[in-house]
């Protein structure tokens, strides 16, 4: 059962890197591909507690406060596939400008001067990037800014190098692989 598990997430990881490899953009929350890590990592876990008889208590005490704790840390943050730090901040300034909100660039970062300097920060991790818009989520215009951001990235054709789906599919197939051999 558990190597179906392990043969499962190896498919999983393999298919999200075939996703991105079509160089669509996407804007995804950071807490849902949290969460589908954290389930995958404690999946095996689950069951054996289960199988034991202390899967429900197991599932109260421990995972539920674990899958809060990861829920809330995501809240507000953002993946953008597909892209690049220069990209997604060209594209925020510009929302920023038309919207007439004044601001100062930072290095990875965007502070909303008229708001008490709330930060908009984003960080590159091989052709995604992480952008937290954590401090603004109370803001007025927190919710056009994430659309605005959202279909404005979608609609660049400008096309990176697919680093990280390559890397997915390489690690899901290597996974794949070694699962078979051991």
């Amino acid at each position: 059962m558990h190597n179906t598990l392990d043969i499962i997430l190896g498919v999983l990881i393999v298919l999200f890197g075939l996703v991105i490899l079509t160089r669509r953009k996407f804007m995804v929350k950071r807490g849902f591909i949290n969460t589908f890590i954290f389930f995958m990592i404690i999946l095996n876990r689950i069951i054996g507690m289960f199988q034991r008889g202390y899967g429900f208590s197991y599932l109260f005490i421990v995972l539920l406060p674990l899958l809060a704790l990861v829920i809330i840390i995501s809240k507000g943050r953002y993946l953008l596939t597909n892209v690049n730090k220069e990209i997604v901040s060209s594209t925020l300034i510009d929302i920023l400008e038309e919207k007439n909100i004044s601001y100062e660039e930072d290095k990875n970062a965007v502070i909303l001067a008229d708001y008490d300097n709330k930060r908009i920060s984003y960080n590159q991790s091989l052709n995604i990037v992480e952008i937290n818009l954590k401090d603004v989520i109370n803001l007025p215009f927190y919710k056009e800014l994430k659309a605005e951001l959202r279909s404005r990235i979608k609609a660049i054709h400008f096309k990176i190098f697919p680093t990280l789906e390559i890397f997915l599919i390489v690690l899901g197939a290597t996974y794949i692989g070694l699962l078979q051999y051991l």
